[in-house]
């Protein structure tokens, strides 16, 4: 294969990034990642804090992905070789899934199909040059490609465990058993969802090898599902292939590749077509058959995973929590409504991950399920939120876990999307305020503040649920929980326009024109970024939500706006001669119910800074100091794709 890459596949704008001496080999360590990637980050349409460009102007990646995958795999001594040369332990948490070692035959069936799918997706590609330039690709698939080593697929499937199922858990029994997968009746659709793990797992490791199986993995699985449904649409409602669509697409959102993220917002809505028409969705009555002489537990153990397996609960769920990492980031509606939600609601983790039927039996009783055999039913979404509503929570004794919390964060999270929507159509114009006497926004701003209500009570249950150590989910769903309480007290769309100085005059040095417009409550605002920074520095740095770089965007964001304010005059803070008012206080390194933080919050009273990684601190009035500080804690965790993109855009703001 000639490996060299032509402006002609990578774009024009994209060559200038490609030192001219480069190595092609996968091992070379020295780029830190391919200049065409590194060329469409301004194309995003998505975390656009800088000037944009058009797509039309952003280099093409998708043949250059699969060409890097093909020439990892033809290079078999560089990945016999290959050894993960970091702390491990930063990937570990009290490990909840035990991977199975694969068997030769497995790997075999992998390797087949990952060839079969391989030469496919570089077919298409060829086709496409020919169709466009009359010019055939430069480049023909080797007949000698070989999957990584087993020990090093294994790596990458237990690193998907450890990080992904912790925030989207779909394992049962703890126990992943790639072989037991690909024993199923579509191995096709099983080996995607094989392969979509190992890239998953693959994508918190900081190395050009692991990058570039990613990035090529994700590519030909996107062809080759997509291909598989329309070969047999009825297999749009199978559960293997919705979860591997459900890994395709999380994947591609936060791949740090222009194209991919951009697919999977495109296709995000197909699936959720397909969830849709699958019928999963709606209520069905699954009981476990009550204990008598003739059943014993470990055949109601056996049929209540058979019965969880056809109710597909977790995957169901997964999606939601997908739907609403997506419409939050990309501030836009959430695509489902909680009314559709009528599926039972998964158990907790402990039952779901037990290995044999006493283990469940006593995990019933010890965390307040009905006991084996009872035949009690569980709440769908639609019942838990009308409860919530209704404040029974705590009166009817409903059990919460991480997972019921962080469902539960979808309909507010929707409420507040709607309630700002309306609010950003009303008229800044005072003289259009007064011509409408019969719509206004003192309703939309009513309902918004009972939504805060509701926010704050989901917060009071959370704080109910004892959990020592926290448990990723939870500091997931406490990130969350901050990041729409954001969304009430800032316009984030607003402060990227102001970011990339888009109808704006430049003059940024206007404190009360930027606070009414852009952070409508200054001191709430700084508290929930504050929370956090706290709460993702505190995560393990290889076990977090793939979103993670994303919300210490929006947090650099806010705080960069509302630190425009602070050269312009002394603060109302800084002018009082309360001593009080005067106290500083880490904003993100004490807990939301500080003494010193309630006072903030109440009396507007203190000096919130924020901590470095030296325990040093710092004051939230300069802009460069506090995005440099944001670059900081994104390097102070595991380097993706992603968390390199956000990283050059932050440095671009900070820049300019």
């Amino acid at each position: 294969m000639d490996e060299s890459c032509s402006d002609l596949q990578i774009g024009n704008s994209a060559s200038m990034f490609y030192p001219p001496d480069r190595q092609s080999s996968i091992s070379d360590s020295g780029i830190p990642d391919l200049g065409a990637i590194i060329a469409a980050r301004d194309g995003w349409t998505v975390f656009r804090c800088t000037p944009a460009i058009p797509s039309s102007s952003c280099p093409l990646t998708a043949r250059l992905n699969i060409e890097r995958l093909e020439l990892s795999l033809r290079n078999h001594e560089g990945w016999s070789n290959w050894r993960p040369s970091w702390d491990e332990s930063d990937f570990q948490q009290g490990e909840q899934v035990t991977v199975m070692q694969l068997r030769e035959a497995t790997r075999d069936k992998l390797l087949a199909i990952t060839q079969s799918i391989l030469h496919k997706a570089l077919d298409i590609h060829k086709a496409l040059d020919i169709y466009k330039d009359g010019t055939s690709g430069s480049s023909s698939v080797s007949n000698f490609i070989l999957l990584p080593p087993a020990r090093v697929l294994e790596y990458f499937l237990r690193t998907y465990a450890n990080s992904f199922e912790r925030y989207y858990p779909m394992t049962d029994r703890g126990i992943l058993d790639p072989n037991e997968l690909m024993q199923s009746f579509n191995d096709e659709a099983s080996s995607l969802l094989i392969l979509m793990m190992i890239a998953q797992g693959a994508t918190v490791i900081p190395s050009v090898e692991a990058r570039w199986l990613t990035g090529g993995l994700t590519e030909v699985c996107r062809i080759s599902l997509s291909h598989f449904i329309e070969r047999n649409i009825t297999m749009a409602g199978d559960p293997i292939v919705l979860r591997a669509a459900l890994l395709l697409t999380v994947q591609m959102a936060w791949s740090g590749e222009k194209w991919q993220m951009d697919f999977a917002m495109g296709q995000q809505g197909m699936y959720f077509v397909m969830l849709r028409h699958s019928g999963v969705l709606e209520p069905r009555q699954v009981t476990t058959p009550h204990v008598n002489g003739n059943v014993t537990p470990e055949t109601m153990w056996s049929n209540w995973i058979e019965s969880k397996r056809v109710e597909v609960g977790r995957l169901i769920y997964a999606w939601v929590m997908i739907d609403q990492d997506l419409s939050l980031f990309h501030d836009t509606a959430p695509l489902f409504s909680v009314t559709e939600f009528g599926a039972p609601m998964p158990d907790a983790d402990r039952l779901w991950q037990a290995k044999m039927a006493s283990e469940r039996s006593e995990t019933r009783l010890s965390d307040g399920y009905p006991s084996v055999g009872s035949g009690a039913q569980l709440l769908s979404l639609r019942e838990l939120f009308r409860h919530f509503l209704d404040n029974e929570i705590i009166a009817q004794d409903i059990h919460l876990t991480p997972m019921r919390l962080r469902l539960l964060l979808h309909p507010l999270q929707a409420l507040v999307c709607r309630y700002c929507r309306l609010l950003s159509c009303f008229s800044d114009n005072m003289a259009s305020r007064q011509r409408s006497r019969h719509v206004n926004a003192a309703p939309t701003r009513f309902r918004l503040e009972e939504v805060q209500g509701l926010l704050q009570r989901w917060y009071d249950l959370a704080e109910g649920y004892k959990s020592s150590p926290m448990c990723p989910m939870m500091q997931a769903n406490l990130v969350m929980f901050h990041l729409i309480s954001l969304n009430v007290v800032t316009n984030f769309p607003d402060i990227e326009r102001l970011a990339r100085r888009e109808g704006f005059d430049g003059r940024y040095k206007q404190s009360l024109w930027i606070h009414e417009r852009f952070i409508l409550d200054v001191e709430k605002a700084i508290f929930h970024a504050g929370q956090i920074l706290r709460l993702v520095r505190t995560m393990r740095r290889g076990v977090r939500p793939p979103w993670w770089p994303g919300a210490i965007y929006r947090v650099a964001l806010i705080l960069w706006t509302d630190s425009l304010t602070h050269n312009e005059e002394l603060s109302p803070n800084q002018q009082n001669a309360n001593p009080a008012s005067n106290v500083t206080f880490a904003v993100d390194g004490l807990p939301a119910d500080h003494p010193l933080i309630i006072r903030y919050l109440t009396e507007r009273e203190g000096i919130p800074t924020l901590t470095r990684r030296d325990r040093s601190s710092f004051t939230l009035d300069h802009a460069f100091t506090v995005l440099s500080h944001c670059i900081d804690v994104i390097d102070e965790g595991v380097a993706t794709r992603f968390s390199d993109g956000i990283r050059g855009k932050l440095e671009k703001l900070a820049r300019g």
